[in-house]
């Protein structure tokens, strides 16, 4: 008996995440291995004693708007052949990088492949049977980012780094019904950079077109989100008004969420 449950997981993580494009795709070119095929350019080293404000964060990328179509998944006419979310669930099977439970957002309850199988996945009604469906890519149309944005007076400009990535799915009942938004995993920023650096989120047209990975997509900031939750402190009180990170933070569309405790999703 256990036996065929281990073949039955085997099997699901072979389907798991597919869809018209396969996730084998993303790797079939090259090896992704977060090595050094492509050097990671280090962030500035920040002192504590040079963070004159700080504020944490949480943010949303909407994948579907047409400026964040990179992170989405691709139709047939484009040159790559997996989106975003295949080449992380691809990242993670081949162990390259390690996803987190979604209970809370401290990176605390790293999960398995298999597991992530059966979280990512929903139970479908197919000729009146309860049946296990992979998620299809598509249905990944939100990340959500975990950000610290901080004053650095050393270089006297606003700073931001991400903390993490949380990839949302559309929730479906067994009737194929829209139920809210639920979050898959939670992946650790500073320890996937260098496996994201390898990929590429399009295909350059010319040979000397800059090339543009997965890594900089984020840290450039090649996206537009909207402010979700804010939470913040003053390391050092300068002043009682609000200082110049505030308002720049202000100056950013919100978007609001409520959640719902009985079906554990979230809905606008």
């Amino acid at each position: 008996m256990m036996k065929l449950i281990k073949l039955i997981i085997v099997i699901l993580l072979c389907v798991a995440g597919q869809s018209s494009f396969s996730q084998s795709d993303c790797f079939n070119n090259k090896v992704l291995e977060p090595s050094e095929i492509y050097p990671l350019t280090p962030l500035p080293q920040i002192r504590l004693n040079d963070l004159m404000w700080h504020r944490r964060l949480w943010r949303e990328i909407d994948v579907t708007e047409k400026i964040n179509q990179l992170l989405y998944f691709p139709n047939a006419k484009e040159e790559r052949s997996c989106s975003f979310y295949d080449f992380v669930i691809g990242s993670i099977n081949k162990g390259y990088i390690k996803a987190y439970g979604v209970e809370n957002d401290a990176f605390t309850n790293e999960l398995t492949p298999e597991k992530l199988i059966y979280i990512t996945g929903d139970s479908v009604l197919v000729d009146g049977k309860l049946t296990y469906k992979p998620l299809d890519s598509r249905d990944v149309v939100k990340y959500w980012l975990k950000e610290d944005w901080f004053f650095d007076a050393n270089y006297s400009k606003i700073e931001v780094r991400i903390l993490g990535i949380c990839a949302v799915k559309i929730k479906k009942d067994i009737n194929g019904n829209i139920l809210g938004y639920q979050q898959l995993f939670w992946l650790y920023y500073p320890h996937i950079r260098a496996t994201l650096n390898n990929q590429e989120a399009f295909k350059k047209v010319k040979e000397d077109d800059p090339r543009v990975s997965y890594d900089d997509i984020f840290v450039k900031r090649l996206f537009n989100s909207s402010i979700m939750l804010k939470e913040g402190e003053k390391l050092l009180e300068v002043k009682q008004n609000k200082t110049e990170l505030d308002i720049k933070l202000e100056n950013e569309k919100t978007k609001s969420y409520y959640f719902n405790n009985n079906t554990k999703l979230w809905g606008n």
